[in-house]
C-alpha cells in the first residue's frame, strides 16, 4: 500500500497559500519567487511583444538568462501577443515514501507561480512553475473544452555562459550514442555526428536529454530534462550557438505532434541546479513532478538482482534463435542451470531471452508460443521450487503493431505461469513512427499500465528516456536508453569516460538497466577467435580487440554508482565461480536504498557514491574513474556516531588497469567508525566497492 507520510508528521502538512494578483496589481506583468531555502530564484514576465519569459539564478549566478516560453496549436499561437490574466502563488510541502528507490523518504517541497495568459481571441493557457531548492519544473496547461492539436513548443533555456557541457547527439529514434565533453560553443553538427557515429537519423542541431552542464567560474551545475511524459512526444533540445540557447523540439515527423483533450497539461521541463556535480545525482525533481502512486497494492513489486542467458549470446556461446548454427540459449536444461546458480547465491530472478517462436527468420513473434526445447510449465515449477522467479522477455524487432495485438494475451500468459517481470525490446526502425513520437510514448506507457493489471514489472530496452512515471506506476522498474554493457561485446567498447558520465546524465532521468558485473574482462569472443586463426596463426591483438574497458573492482562499484532497483549479475555462472570472494560483494549489495549521497565527483572523470541499505544499518560505497588513475579520500562521517562497522574493501590491485591486468583485485577488512577516513587508489579505468556492516 502506498502511504502518504504527510498524514503522519508535522513536516508533511500541506501548506498551500494562494493569492490572486491581476495584471494591474503591484506585480504588474511580472512575478518573482524564491525556493524554500532562498538559494534558487525565478523571475517571470511578459515581454513587450506579449511573450511569456523567465530567468533562473542559483546562489546569485544567473544560470538561465531571460528565456521565452510558449507553444502552438493548429488554431492558436501561445508564444506572443499574450496578455496576463493573473498570477497565482502557492507553497507545498509533503514527504512521501517510494515503493523502491534511492531514498526511503522523499521530501516534495516547493514554492510555485502559475500565470494565466490569454490570446487576443480569448484562448487561455497557464504556465505553471515550481521552484525547489534543487531547481525548476515548468509546464503548460491548455484551458477550455474540446480538443487541441499541438504542433510545436517553444521552451527556451538560455545559458549564462560558455559552460562545460556533457551531452550526446539528439535523435527521435535512438539514445545509444557517445557522450561528448565540450564547451557549449563547441556543440556543432560535426561534433553531433561524432557522438552518433554512423547513425544518420539525427535531429538537426539537436541534443538528447538529460544534459549536464557546469559553470567553470562558480562550480555550479545544472541538468536539463523532462518529467511526467504522458500523451505527448519526447523532447529533444535544439542548440543555437549564436544565441547560446536551447529550445525544446518535439519528436516525430508529423506536423501535428499531439492531439489532446482539453484541459491538457504538458510534461514538465526540468532544470536541476546545485553547487556540485553530486547535487544532480541526489535530486528528486523528476520524481516529485510526477503524480503519486496509483496502485493500491504494490506488495508484488520486488527489487532484485537477476541472472540470465543474455551475455552468453553476446559472446556467441549460444544464440536467441533455434536454427542450429549455434546452440540455442533458452533450452530447459540451460535455463535450469541459471536457476540453480541464482538459487545458490540468493539472486531473485533469471532472465530468459530467445524462448519464444519468431526469432531470426523474419517471422512475427508469438508471445505465447515457446520453442519446442523450452518447457515453460516445467521451468516455472522448477524456479518456484528453488525460490527463484523467471523473468520474461518480449523482443519486438520494432514490429510494435504485432506486439500491441498480442500484449494482453502475452501478459495473461506470463501471469498464469507465475512470471512477475518482463524485459521488452524495440530494436530497429518502427514503420511509420519514431521511438520517441507521441504514438510510441503511448505504447511504452501502455506496457506499464497494462502490465500493472497483470502484476507484471516492466524493464524497457530501446525505450523513451525515463521521466519519473515510475512514481505513479512503480511496476516500471528500469529501462535502458544509453550505451550499456552490451556495447563492450560489439566493438572496442564504450569510451573510457562513459561510465563516470552516466550518473549525471542518463541516470538523472531514472533507473537504468546497465547490466553490470562482468568478471571475464578479457573474454574470447567466438567469432573473433575464428577470424584471428583463419590463416593458421593467432593474431592476439585482433583476438583481444573485444573486451570490457574496466577493471573488476570497477565492475563491482557499478552496483552502487549506477542506480536501478533491478540489477543484472550479467556474466556467466562459470566465470563467477572462479572468483567467489569477489562475487560475495554482488551477493551482499542491496538494490533498494534508504539514503544516497554523492561524496565526490567530477563529471566524466570520477564519481564516489555512498548508499544506505533500506533494510539494515549497513552502508555501501562505490567509486569509479576514467582512464586516469587517482586516489580519493573517503570520509566516513555519514556513518552513525558511536557505532562500529566492519569495512570490507574491494579495490584494484597494484598491477590493475583496464588495459592491463583488469582482474587484479585486493580485498581488505578493518574496523571503522564515523571519525575515520579511507584513502583509496583507483587504477586506470578502475574503481572500488566498500561494504560497511554495522557491528
Amino acid at each position: 500500500m502506498h502511504i502518504f507520510v504527510s498524514m503522519k508528521t508535522l513536516r508533511q502538512v500541506l501548506t498551500t497559500i494562494t493569492v490572486l494578483l491581476t495584471a494591474v496589481a503591484s506585480y504588474g506583468a511580472k512575478g518573482d519567487i524564491a525556493s524554500p531555502d532562498g538559494r534558487t530564484k525565478l523571475h517571470f514576465e511578459i515581454t513587450e511583444a506579449g511573450e511569456p519569459a523567465y530567468s533562473l539564478s542559483f546562489d546569485g549566478e544567473q544560470m538561465v538568462p531571460l528565456s521565452r516560453l510558449g507553444l502552438k496549436t493548429t488554431d492558436a499561437d501561445f508564444t506572443e501577443g499574450l496578455t496576463l490574466v493573473g498570477i497565482e502563488s502557492s507553497s507545498f510541502d509533503e514527504t512521501w515514501e517510494p515503493v523502491w528507490g534511492q531514498y526511503a523518504e522523499i521530501r516534495n517541497h516547493y514554492n510555485a507561480l502559475t500565470a494565466t495568459l490569454k490570446t487576443a481571441d480569448n484562448r487561455h493557457i497557464k504556465v505553471e512553475m515550481r521552484l525547489f531548492d534543487d531547481g525548476l519544473g515548468l509546464r503548460y496547461t491548455l484551458l477550455g473544452e474540446g480538443a487541441a492539436a499541438i504542433t510545436s513548443e517553444r521552451t527556451e533555456i538560455k545559458m549564462g555562459g560558455d559552460y562545460e557541457a556533457h551531452w550526446m547527439a539528439g535523435s527521435d529514434d535512438d539514445a545509444e550514442f557517445d557522450y561528448m565533453h565540450t564547451l557549449l560553443s563547441e556543440i556543432t553538427p560535426e561534433a553531433m555526428q561524432l557522438s552518433a557515429g554512423r547513425v544518420r537519423n539525427l535531429v538537426e542541431c539537436g541534443i538528447s536529454t538529460p544534459i549536464a552542464i557546469k559553470s567553470q567560474a562558480t562550480g555550479n551545475h545544472l541538468a536539463i530534462h523532462e518529467a511526467a511524459l504522458w500523451e505527448y512526444p519526447g523532447m529533444i533540445l535544439a542548440w543555437d550557438n549564436s544565441r547560446r540557447c536551447f529550445t525544446s523540439l518535439l519528436a516525430g515527423d508529423e506536423e501535428v505532434k499531439s492531439e489532446v483533450s482539453l484541459p491538457f497539461s504538458t510534461p514538465w521541463r526540468t532544470v536541476i541546479v546545485g553547487d556540485r556535480a553530486g547535487a544532480l545525482v541526489e535530486s528528486n525533481i523528476v520524481l516529485n513532478l510526477n503524480e503519486p502512486c496509483r496502485l493500491e497494492d504494490t506488495s508484488w513489486i520486488k527489487p532484485m538482482k537477476y541472472v540470465g542467458v543474455w551475455w552468453e549470446m553476446h559472446l556467441k556461446v549460444s544464440i536467441w534463435d533455434m536454427d542450429g548454427s549455434y546452440p540455442h540459449c533458452a533450452t530447459t536444461e540451460n535455463v535450469m542451470r541459471y536457476i540453480d546458480f541464482a538459487a545458490e547465491n540468493g539472486f531473485g530472478g533469471v532472465l530468459v531471452e530467445g524462448w519464444n517462436v519468431g526469432w531470426g527468420r523474419g517471422e512475427r513473434f508469438d508471445y505465447t508460443q515457446p520453442y519446442p526445447d523450452f518447457d515453460m510449465e516445467e521451468l516455472a515449477r522448477y524456479a518456484e521450487q528453488r525460490g527463484v522467479e523467471l523473468i520474461g522477455h518480449h523482443e519486438t524487432y520494432a514490429n510494435v503493431a504485432n506486439y500491441e495485438e498480442q500484449m494482453s494475451d502475452a501478459y495473461k500468459y506470463y501471469e498464469a505461469h507465475g512470471i512477475n517481470s518482463v524485459k521488452t525490446g524495440y530494436v530497429g526502425s518502427i514503420a511509420g513512427h519514431k521511438h520517441y513520437d507521441r504514438w510510441m510514448v503511448d505504447h511504452y506507457n501502455r506496457t506499464v499500465t497494462e502490465g500493472a493489471k497483470h502484476r507484471l514489472c516492466i524493464d524497457i530496452h530501446e525505450p523513451i528516456h525515463s521521466t519519473g512515471i515510475c512514481r505513479t506506476y512503480p511496476n516500471l522498474m528500469s529501462a535502458e536508453g544509453m550505451r550499456g554493457q552490451e556495447w563492450q561485446a560489439w566493438n572496442s567498447g564504450n569510451s573510457i569516460d562513459h561510465n563516470p558520465t552516466l550518473p549525471f546524465t542518463r541516470n538523472v532521468a531514472g533507473p537504468m538497466d546497465f547490466t553490470p558485473g562482468i568478471f571475464d574482462l578479457r573474454y574470447h569472443n567466438t567469432i573473433n577467435r575464428a577470424a584471428a586463426t583463419a590463416d593458421g596463426g593467432v593474431n592476439r591483438e585482433y583476438e583481444y580487440r573485444f573486451f570490457v574497458n574496466s577493471t573488476l573492482a570497477h565492475q563491482l562499484a557499478q552496483y552502487v554508482v549506477f542506480y536501478s532497483p533491478i540489477q543484472m549479475v550479467a556474466d556467466l555462472p562459470e566465470n563467477y565461480r572462479q572468483m567467489p570472494d569477489a562475487l560475495q560483494f554482488i551477493v551482499d549489495v542491496p538494490v533498494d536504498w534508504a539514503e544516497t549521497r554523492c561524496l565526490d565527483a567530477e563529471i566524466g572523470d570520477y564519481v564516489v557514491t555512498a548508499r544506505k541499505d533500506k533494510h539494515s544499518e549497513d552502508w555501501y560505497v562505490g567509486g569509479i574513474t576514467d582512464g586516469e588513475a587517482r586516489s580519493v579520500e573517503v570520509s566516513l562521517d555519514f556513518l552513525d556516531d558511536n557505532c562500529k562497522y566492519e569495512a570490507t574493501l574491494y579495490r584494484d590491485g597494484d598491477k590493475a588497469g583496464w588495459d592491463s591486468y583488469p582482474t587484479d583485485y585486493t580485498i581488505e577488512k578493518r574496523r571503522v567508525t564515523s571519525a575515520d577516513s579511507l584513502t583509496i587508489r583507483m587504477a586506470e579505468g578502475g574503481g572500488f566497492a566498500l561494504q560497511l556492516r554495522q557491528m
